[in-house]
């Protein structure tokens, strides 16, 4: 099992891409199919676990996914199915059982049910299942679209204050914080040769 971020999602068609976390990869092709047995959608953002598959034209795409931290959902059609039958059993016997009704009627009568609501389930499990068709173009404007950024890597920035007596490149930790001084802080003294840049010899270089 491999395990990546789902950095595009088209909800309408029904398909995205996940980043792996080995980084090197490049992005990998998942359709909801895979996800069907979630409790929810996928949303950009979200922990995939999941298998590789190569596909005959080349292309990697996901698949036995399962979004992290999102519970799975147990096929609810062939317990539904089954659920109806007996209810509608239990009319017919009593059908069956009557001495002025006719045994056949009363056969012919639960087979029509049991197939008609067989039927019914057969055709909402095919609209949940469905795979919508996907063209080259469709494919290609999602690989092309930016990623979304790691809100983690915004808040780990390093956040800067100007503290009296901080002026020399000794009292500064990196050059990210020298730089921060002499922008903006007054009375720094680590730019000796006003270039720009501070604490060429100790940070900058």
């Amino acid at each position: 099992m491999e395990r990546g971020t789902l950095v595009r999602w088209n909800d309408e068609k029904g398909f995205g891409f996940i980043k792996p976390e080995t980084g090197n990869d490049q992005d990998i092709f998942i359709h909801i199919s895979a996800l069907k047995h979630m409790a929810r959608k996928p949303v950009v953002g979200d922990e995939i676990v999941f298998h590789r598959e190569n596909q005959p034209d080349g292309k990697i795409r996901a698949i036995k996914a399962s979004i992290e931290g999102v519970a799975v959902v147990a096929n609810t059609l062939h317990s539904s199915t089954n659920s109806t039958a007996r209810n509608t059993n239990r009319p017919s016997q009593k059908h069956h059982n009557h001495r002025n009704s006719s045994p056949i009627l009363g056969r012919m009568f639960m087979i029509i049910l049991f197939l008609g609501v067989g039927i019914f389930g057969y055709k909402q499990y095919e609209k949940m299942t469905a795979v919508p068709v996907l063209t080259n173009a469709d494919i290609d404007q999602m690989q092309w679209q930016p990623s979304v950024p790691n809100p983690s890597a915004i808040n780990q920035q390093p956040q800067f204050r100007c503290e009296t007596g901080k002026t020399h490149c000794s009292h500064m930790r990196s050059c990210a914080e020298a730089t921060f001084y002499i922008n903006n802080c007054p009375g720094t003294k680590m730019d000796g040769n006003n270039d720009g840049v501070p604490c060429e010899m100790q940070f900058c270089n």
